[in-house]
């Protein structure tokens, strides 16, 4: 069997053909420049499309972005950086041109999904994954089943309140996860002390965080603190076997991992340090073998 699998990333849309093993045998990447439901849904089409001309495709899974009624396959919720997006019925769309089964779920669930299936957390009966990148997303596993809650929100970490009263984020809301340690929280934070416009991507502050430089590290002390403070909140929230951490961020884990462990000890209850800290096997193939493991589903 081949699965049609799409990760929809901030900046990129990844697309594979996975087959039942979790090889991927093909990726196809388009830069998410559009920001609205009808060029992400162009998108989708466009990837499926080219990879029905090489595989003999038997089903669909999607991981988008924003809350995702996984049984509708509809967007609930989404921030305000994406138009006509809201209300989107991905699923529902990709079943009438294709006449497949088809999965659609958040993009950060899937991941977790994928790290179940093929990863870092396979044999975990409970698992709360804090997945990583331009914004921050979280969910979680139960014997291998993701939760999805009565709106698609459940396990929305990137939006828990952190610091009350804190920065204003994209939701409304003030004080958010994402807006203190999502890769775009690192870049902005660093120019506020730099007091300068100096950089504009998370790339760019982790190269300036290798070379020494010393705002970045300051800053990147920070997201440690916030991160460990994040992970003993979830920790105490849902009480999984294992913490997952993924996403892309976790690339530049070499910088900050130890340090982040040493930091999740000081602040967690003796309760907590029964809990494994868990780093993602599958990077950024995580929400593609996801999005592949949950079309498998379907055709089951």
């Amino acid at each position: 069997m081949i699965a049609a699998a799409i990760d929809t990333g901030g900046t990129k849309i990844m697309g594979a053909a996975v087959n039942e093993r979790g090889d991927i045998l093909e990726k196809i990447h388009i830069d998410n420049v559009g920001r609205t439901g009808a060029f992400i849904l162009d998108s989708y089409f466009s990837i499926i499309d080219t990879l029905e001309k090489k595989y003999a495709v038997d089903a669909i899974g999607v991981g988008a972005g924003g809350r995702i009624d996984p049984r509708t396959g509809e967007v609930l919720y989404a921030v305000d950086i994406y138009s006509g997006y809201i209300g989107t019925p991905i699923k529902s769309r990709l079943q009438e041109k294709y006449q497949k089964p088809t999965a659609v779920d958040n993009d950060c669930k899937m991941a977790l999904i994928g790290e179940n299936w093929m990863g870092a957390v396979r044999g975990f009966k409970s698992v709360f994954g804090i997945i990583i990148g331009t914004g921050v997303g979280g969910g979680l596993l139960l014997d291998g089943v993701s939760v999805s809650g009565q709106a698609g929100g459940f396990g929305e970490i990137g939006h828990a309140v952190l610091h009350p009263n804190g920065k204003k984020c994209l939701c409304g809301q003030h004080g958010c996860v994402e807006k203190y340690v999502s890769g775009t929280a690192l870049w902005q934070r660093y120019n506020a002390v730099s007091g300068r416009e100096a950089i504009d991507s998370g790339y760019e502050f982790f190269s300036r965080a290798r070379q020494g430089d010393p705002a970045a590290l300051g800053v990147l002390r920070e997201f440690i603190e916030n991160l460990a403070l994040c992970a003993v909140t979830c920790a105490n929230l849902y009480d999984p076997q294992a913490l997952l951490f993924g996403g892309g961020i976790l690339d530049t884990c070499a910088l900050w991992w130890d340090e982040f462990v040493k930091e999740y000890d000081r602040q967690s209850s003796a309760h907590l340090k029964k809990i494994r800290l868990v780093r993602s096997a599958l990077g950024n193939d995580a929400p593609l073998l996801g999005a592949a493991a949950s079309a498998f589903s379907q055709l089951r």
